[in-house]
């Protein structure tokens, strides 16, 4: 049997009226993944127009792309008559609204039958009747398959039957229909209808129920005037719940490991009463897509409505923080809005099906956070942390329901967790041509050992986002190697220090490097969680964690080697402890400063009692000064005031008092273009302290005495390097051979198949017309790799972006053929071996008497020499463009 796909459609230019066809094009991966990928040739297909309907056949599938249609039959009828056609059983697909999406009907639809019933105009109604005798009194002013609702002698709703000659019929087992207000009066419908508290649908509800109640009274029946009329009156279980049980519970929703839930707000300030009533009852939410980032972040709340938020997804709509409205269920992609002139205006739409309505009138009063009803963010992401809180203090006491999803991993899989991420490989290389995602892989690896419960099944974005907070935090360091770096760059050298007052000498200092810093940094981290931390029980005021601070900071001046020092973080500097003062204050200086300053235990109280995060100091001077115009240098009193409350949190999670339970935070070391630098030289003596057996803690761990500083070094357990190397630059094979022992190496070819599956041409499969991009690159590679290596291939990325001609034009002329250019050290001959003669153009011989006279050298061969030059292909016609790469692939 065939199945019957139906859609609406807009755009009438997709039906040829003259061949009788419809050429469907559409490029959504999830409906061709949940709608059209079902279809085979051969099944049915129903456009549903404004007041038409075009239904033909399934003849061609260009999967990915389009569907053509043949055999077209035009049948007059509305949106309204289809829902009144027997044939379609409508209240299974109520869906089918102004904005409905495609979708595949449940039951098999005989065509022949719909359409002879439409041109007919045999159309279906639908009747409430106060009773069987009733039902005998009108029957013959029926139609078949009319629908009836009887009241029973205990004034309750039977079930809707179908009525026939033979009379009232149960509908077929097949298409089984049962109303949700089966087994309740009139007058406890109305009730429940009452209590909707979402204004719109309480109104139209209310009075719909009134009418029918009025007219049964008065005539003994009532005659829906539409189909969602109907439905909604009868089959609405978001308002009856399962019939005449009472809708009470709180209703669970269960969220995937892959949906988010949002808010979504449609402020009465933008969207009058009547445009959102509009939407409202046509199950839309709407967005503009200009509407700004919140705080810091790179995305818009436009591109997180039109690009991050994606079908099944769910989403809570409030007007501002006057109205909380409906919980829903995200149905379609992001579209321009439909309603007037709001499209035009940027606005674009999406539709849903409602989940739960609001149960209280009342505004949000709670806490103010970015995804809150009283917070001014149009379009936010509730992140998953957050939604018990979300569920605590919307979803339960404003729609009587709660998002349920899986928990965070219990601490035995944490622990196993990080494990596996402390298992893998410490020193990796990855390498490969260029334009092959080296770097942009180093981002994903990088926050996955940072930070191992992050789930990278994210947007690009949000993994960005996550990899420079870790940077900001210190926990990932990028840097790039280069001829110039050295080791008093990478480890330590003595710089000068420019003096703060003229004509004061210079100072010199000893430097941290690159690789010292982070390892300053993993080492006081962990100076911070020694085993002699305390309780979070034995803690209850600020006194209490301020003496047990002091007591640790004496504990890790203690623990110091000669000439080595402790340092809190600040912002973008460090600060030296020097010691605790008798009265218990800390003497701290800045790390390049002759001056010293001393943080005290009442300054530092103030700053604790006014902040509970470092984050909310956004400009030290200013809110440092707000809290007291007595403290000094707030650099300083900064960090301390971080290292305080890094030390309450590890106190927090010290429940068991064992240090050696606790997780290790891992730290990544970037290093880009690690074979640019001369390895040797920039890691010195160090590079046998990278080892994983050499690393401190190990049974083999060693330590070097630095040259300048003359402090004891060694590379921490927890801190991953990751290098990347361009195999065009420099082959494997002459890297540094005691790096390569210690790095372990992943390979990152060239992969065709991303441009099919990721690039912006992944919806036609990676296809620009009939230019197959994976094709495309992997015969230039093919040619390269036999003309110099492998080495020297081209990386997919430089087609992932290729979105139409303009875009492979420019691919080809600012990055291939200068790429290629330095490959072959200018040797047209051999590029064009490559990428074929119809990207050259030659030079006229406009001189065969330019060179000098030189005895016994004949130079008329030169004379004749060929002269070749790349074309201008940004300024290629398509046609021309387009011939040249068919030259290319030999067609």
């Amino acid at each position: 049997m065939a199945n019957t796909l139906l859609t609406r459609i807009s755009k009438l230019e997709q039906y040829d009226t003259v061949n009788k066809t419809v050429l469907w094009e559409d490029a959504t991966d999830s409906r061709w993944n949940n709608v059209y990928g079902q279809l085979i040739i051969n099944d049915n297909a129903i456009f549903i127009g404004v007041d038409k309907l075009l239904i033909g056949k399934v003849t061609k599938i260009n999967a990915g792309q389009s569907i053509l249609c043949s055999n077209i039959q035009e049948v007059i009828c509305s949106n309204d008559q289809f829902l009144q056609l027997h044939e379609i059983y409508p209240e299974l697909i109520s869906r089918v609204k102004a904005n409905f999406q495609p979708f595949i009907h449940p039951q098999q639809v005989k065509i022949q039958q719909l359409i002879n019933d439409a041109n007919a105009k045999r159309f279906v109604s639908y009747y409430i009747l106060s009773s069987d005798n009733k039902y005998d009194e009108l029957k013959s002013t029926f139609n078949v398959n009319d629908r009836i609702v009887v009241v029973n002698p205990s004034n309750k709703l039977e079930n809707v039957k179908l009525h026939s000659s033979a009379g009232l019929t149960p509908f077929p087992v097949s298409s089984s229909v049962t109303i949700s207000v089966q087994g309740l009066t009139l007058n406890e419908i109305l009730e429940k209808n009452k209590a909707i508290k979402r204004k719109s649908a309480k109104s139209n509800n209310v009075t719909r129920i009134q009418n029918i109640t009025k007219s049964i009274n008065d005539t003994g029946f009532y005659k829906f005037n539409t189909f969602f009329s109907y439905y909604d009156g009868l089959f609405n279980k978001r308002v009856y719940g399962d019939g005449a049980t009472p809708k009470d519970s709180i209703l669970k929703i269960n969220l995937k490991a892959d949906e988010t839930v949002y808010k979504v707000s449609m402020s009465g300030k933008d969207i009058g009463e009547n445009a959102f009533n509009y939407f409202n009852d046509k199950n839309l939410i709407i967005v503009h897509s200009n509407t700004k980032a919140k705080g810091t972040s790179y995305q818009t709340q436009g591109e997180t409505f039109s690009k991050q938020m994606k079908i099944g997804d769910y989403f809570y709509l409030c007007r501002g923080n006057s109205n909380l409205e409906v919980i829903g269920k995200i149905t379609s992609d992001a579209e321009e809005c439909e309603y007037e002139d709001f499209g035009q205006e940027g606005w674009l739409q999406r539709s849903y099906e409602i989940t739960a309505d609001a149960e209280n009138e009342s505004s949000y009063q709670d806490e103010k956070k970015w995804w809150t009803p009283n917070d001014n963010s149009t379009c936010i992401a509730i992140p998953k942390h957050e939604i018990d809180n979300a569920n605590n203090k919307i979803f339960i006491p404003f729609f009587n329901s709660q998002f349920d999803y899986e928990k965070e991993l219990s601490t035995d899989t944490k622990e196993n967790k990080s494990n596996n991420s402390m298992s893998s490989t410490l020193n990796q290389i990855l390498f490969g041509p260029p334009g092959t995602g080296k770097t942009y892989n180093t981002i994903n690896k990088s926050v996955a050992i940072a930070n191992p419960d992050f789930d990278l099944n994210q947007a690009r974005t949000e993994i960005k986002k996550e990899f420079d907070r870790l940077m900001k935090e210190g926990l990932i360091v990028f840097t790039t190697f280069h001829q110039s770096m050295s080791y008093e760059d990478f480890i330590e050298g003595i710089k000068p220090i420019e003096p703060k007052i003229e004509g004061q000498p210079v100072i010199y200092k000893v430097i941290p490097g690159i690789l010292k810093e982070i390892c300053e940094r993993i080492k006081n981290t962990e100076k911070l969680t020694a085993n002699s931390l305390p309780t979070a029980n034995s803690i209850s005021n600020f006194d209490e964690l301020y003496s047990a601070f002091i007591k640790r900071l004496k504990e890790i001046i203690s623990e110091l080697e000669e000439n080595e020092t402790h340092t809190f973080e600040s912002r973008r500097s460090r600060v030296k402890l020097i010691k605790i003062e008798d009265d218990n204050s800390i003497l701290t200086t800045g790390e390049t400063a002759n001056s010293t300053e001393t943080v005290t235990k009442d300054k530092l109280e103030r700053i604790y009692k006014k902040f509970s995060s470092p984050d909310e100091i956004t400009n030290l001077v200013k809110q440092l000064r707000e809290v007291g115009t007595d403290i000094g240098w707030t650099t300083n009193y900064f960090a301390v005031f971080k290292a305080l409350k890094e030390f309450e949190t590890s106190i927090k999670t010290n429940k068991n008092n064992d240090i050696k339970t606790k997780k290790k935070q891992n730290f990544v070391l970037i290093i880009d273009e690690i074979n640019r630098g001369n390895v040797s030289q920039i890691f010195g003596e160090l590079i046998t302290l990278v080892e994983e057996d050499k690393r401190l803690g190990a049974d083999e761990a060693l330590e070097v005495t630095l040259p300048y500083s003359k402090e004891k070094f060694g590379v921490p357990p927890n801190l991953f390097i990751i290098g990347t190397m361009n195999t065009a630059d420099r082959s494997v094979e002459a890297l540094d051979a005691a790096l390569r022992r210690r790095f372990s190496f992943e390979e990152m070819p060239p992969k065709p198949i991303l441009i099919a599956n990721e690039g912006k041409l992944k919806a036609a499969s990676g296809f620009l017309d009939n230019i197959e991009l994976p094709l495309l690159l992997n015969t230039i590679n093919k040619r390269i790799e036999k003309l110099l290596d492998k080495d020297h291939q081209i990386g997919h990325s430089y087609f992932m972006s290729v979105k139409n001609f303009t875009d492979l034009k420019s691919a080809f002329q600012n990055k291939i053929i200068p790429l290629l250019q330095e490959y072959f050290f200018g040797d047209y001959g051999k590029i064009g071996l490559v990428i074929g003669k119809e990207f050259f153009q030659t030079i006229e011989k406009d001189d065969e008497n330019i060179f000098a006279d030189f005895e016994d050298y004949d130079a008329s061969s030169f004379a004749e020499r060929t002269i070749y030059k790349v074309k201008d292909i940004d300024n290629m016609s398509q046609d021309s463009f387009y011939k040249a790469i068919n030259s290319l692939m030999k067609k």
